[in-house]
This record gives C-alpha cells, sequence and structure tokens, in this order.
C-alpha cells in the first residue's frame, strides 16, 4: 500500500511538471473610435467635388482589434515547440479582418531554441516588424507615415492582386505591378506607399539577441507558378540594433506580384529607422525607398521606361507627460512618376488603466498626382485628393 500511495505521488508530480512545461495563453485587444473624415477629390467625372464628410465608428485607431491563442511546449534541451493563431476583428461591424480569414493576423507553428525562432505558415513579415521603429506616434491611425491605408493616386485602376491580400493598381500604359492603393488597411488619407505585412506559405526565422542586435527573414512561396511562368515569392528580411535610448533599424521586403512569361513585377521597399530617447522628449527619423521593380510607364518621355522610385521620409517626437502622452508626426513620399503625397499628424494618449488607454488626435494629408490625363505626358496637376481625419477611441487588451 504504501509503495502504491508513492507511485501515485510521483505519478501525480510528473504530471504536473509536464503542465508546468507546457502553457496556452488566449489573449486580445479591442479598439474602437468615433471620428469624423472629410476628403477633397475628384469623382468619376472628373469634376470637382469639395466637402465630402462621414461621421463615423471604425475599429482599429491604435491597434488592429484581434483575439489569439498562444502556445508553447518545453521539449527539452531548451527547445520549446510554439504556434501562434490570431484573427482580426471591426468593432463597428463585428466582421472578421483582413478580408474575412479566420485567422487572418498570424496562423503558424514552430520551434523557439537558443539559436533564433523559425515559424511556418501565415506570418507578419520581417519588413513589417521593423516599419514603425521610427514612428513615435506607435503607427496608429493619426500617424501620417503609417501605411495601413497606402499611399494612392487617383489615375490608379484594378489589375490583379499580390499574394491574395490587396489590390494592385495601375492605369494607362503602366504595365505590371502598379500602385499599392492599401497595402495594410483601406482608405486613403496616408502618404507612404503600401505594403503587404502578412504572407501566406511563409517559413520566417528571428534571430536571438546578440549584444542588442537582432535579425530576421522571411520566405514566401507563391503557390502560383505555371508551365509558363515561375512563382510570385517574396522575400523580407530585417536588422535592429537597440541599446539604451538608442534603436537604429533596417529592412528590406520584395513582394513578388502575378508573373508572365516576360515580366517578373515586383515592390521592392528599402527602410532605414533611427530613434533616440531624451528622456523629456523621444524623437524618430524614417527613410523609405518603394520601387515598382518590372513597371513600365510611358509618363514624362513618352517612351517606355521603368516606372520611378518613390522617396519616403517622416519626423515624429513623443512627449511623456505622467499617463499623459503627447506625438506630433510629418512625412513625405515623391516620384517622378506617381506623384507625391505629403501629411501631418498629432495624437494624445492617456492610460486609465494598465490594460485601458483612452485616446484623440487628427491627422491630415494631401495626395498630388503627377497625371494630368490619359496622354500621360503633360506636368503635374494640382491638388487631387486632401483628407482629413478626427478621433477619439478607447483601446482594451486581455
Amino acid at each position: 500500500m504504501k509503495k502504491t500511495l508513492i507511485a501515485l505521488a510521483a505519478l501525480g508530480a510528473m504530471a504536473g511538471a509536464a503542465q508546468a512545461q507546457s502553457t496556452v495563453t488566449i489573449y486580445g485587444l479591442l479598439d474602437a473610435n468615433v471620428g469624423s473624415y472629410k476628403t477633397n477629390q475628384l469623382n468619376a467625372a472628373g469634376t470637382a467635388v469639395s466637402g465630402l464628410s462621414q461621421a463615423k465608428i471604425d475599429s482599429g485607431g491604435l491597434n488592429g482589434s484581434r483575439w489569439g491563442i498562444r502556445f508553447s511546449e518545453d521539449v527539452g534541451g531548451g527547445m520549446a515547440v510554439i504556434g501562434n493563431l490570431e484573427s482580426g476583428i471591426n468593432l463597428d461591424d463585428g466582421s472578421s479582418g483582413q478580408g474575412g480569414l479566420l485567422f487572418g493576423r498570424r496562423a503558424n507553428v514552430g520551434i523557439s531554441s537558443g539559436f533564433g525562432t523559425v515559424t511556418i505558415g501565415r506570418n507578419s513579415s520581417s519588413y513589417d516588424d521593423v516599419s514603425g521603429d521610427h514612428a513615435m506616434m506607435g503607427a496608429t491611425l493619426f500617424d501620417p507615415s503609417n501605411t495601413n491605408n497606402g499611399f494612392s493616386t487617383t489615375t490608379a485602376g484594378q489589375i490583379g492582386t499580390l499574394n491574395g491580400n490587396v489590390a494592385l493598381l495601375t492605369h494607362g500604359s503602366v504595365t505590371g505591378a502598379g500602385v499599392l492603393s492599401s497595402g495594410k488597411g483601406s482608405g486613403a488619407h496616408v502618404t507612404w506607399v503600401g505594403f503587404n505585412t502578412r504572407f501566406n506559405n511563409s517559413v520566417k526565422y528571428v534571430s536571438p539577441n546578440f549584444g542588442g542586435f537582432t535579425g530576421s527573414f522571411m520566405y514566401a512561396f507563391g503557390e502560383d507558378k505555371t508551365t509558363a511562368v515561375s512563382a510570385s515569392n517574396t522575400v523580407s528580411a530585417n536588422l535592429k540594433y537597440a541599446n539604451g535610448p538608442l534603436l537604429i533599424s533596417g529592412g528590406y521586403q520584395s513582394e513578388g506580384a502575378a508573373r508572365t512569361a516576360t515580366t517578373k513585377p515586383a515592390l521592392v521597399n528599402t527602410l532605414l529607422n533611427v530613434s533616440y530617447d531624451f528622456g523629456v522628449a523621444k524623437v524618430g527619423f524614417g527613410a523609405n525607398r518603394a520601387k515598382f521593380k518590372d513597371v513600365l510607364t510611358t509618363f514624362r518621355t513618352g517612351v517606355s521606361h521603368e516606372l520611378a522610385a518613390q522617396k519616403e521620409y517622416s519626423l515624429s517626437v513623443a512627449v511623456p507627460l505622467g499617463a499623459t502622452t503627447l506625438s506630433a508626426g510629418y512625412a513625405r513620399s515623391k516620384g517622378d512618376d506617381l506623384g507625391s503625397s505629403t501629411g501631418w499628424g498629432i495624437q494624445a494618449l492617456y492610460s486609465l488603466s494598465k490594460r485601458t488607454t483612452l485616446y484623440t488626435g487628427a491627422v491630415s494629408t494631401k495626395n498630388y498626382d503627377n497625371v494630368a490625363n490619359s496622354t500621360m505626358t503633360l506636368a503635374p496637376t494640382s491638388n487631387i485628393t486632401r483628407t482629413t481625419t478626427y478621433a477619439a477611441g478607447i483601446r482594451h487588451t486581455f
């Protein structure tokens, strides 16, 4: 009887240890706001329309609303099996985010060890992981460099999809990948060119921290190869150094679009971020180059040539005042073929509790277009689109 009790106690201890080595976490974030959106733009007939405005309730002012399940199992030797399922939510209507995908934000499984972390499935891109490092406004609704809504031109028209996530745009004699109208969301009240943030069929590696240095690499298999064309693969990478108040990071991403026998269009983004925390204020600067590879136009010269790159800049500052943080930012995107866009934004955050934040702010952008008519050979036009947003909301994490 004594031996039996000892054996049962040992089994109980082993079971408890096994449970301690495996964790499952349910988490989430709810973010909604009430705002006013006003746009001055051209209508379908080319006639100027001014003062179009809409009061609305929207989701994701500071962060995209979501819920998720994260698990980790210690399998010994400093190694763990990990996985993450994360679903986006539109709080304004209760629908799923990311085009209605069940786990559109993240769906992966992998292994973590002293050599880093490897996950396969639907991952965030390595470029996106550092895309907001320069933004002291936190890449929110009010950050003018936030590509949640993407820089766009009124000359655009849909021609296809990029990795099944967002539409690619073009006009007239422009062929290939074109302009991303909404790389991370919908609308057009920010300045920088949009890009995809998550990729299906991907493998991602994240390194451990080496004296402040970290890095990441992601490769997405474009599973659209045919007997005539190769697959539209995507490559993304980053390198970051963070030490005390200083942060420097760089990102690279080449997104392959649908290919033909003669063209391999892609959107290539190259980014450099620098930020420094002075204590009384934190300042950030970002510079990005967005290049549409193998995308042709006849604008300016009348002769077919590759679409010129967009050069993008951002400067922002955040000032902490107890439970309140005040931020402001300016951003610009400019190119010979696609025109330019400029914007400014301000925001105020108030920590109501450890998990709840109240916020308000405003953002205003102007999109200019280099195309005066379908000939694509005239001088740049005047202001095409100006959008201004005022909003206030609440974010809660659990």
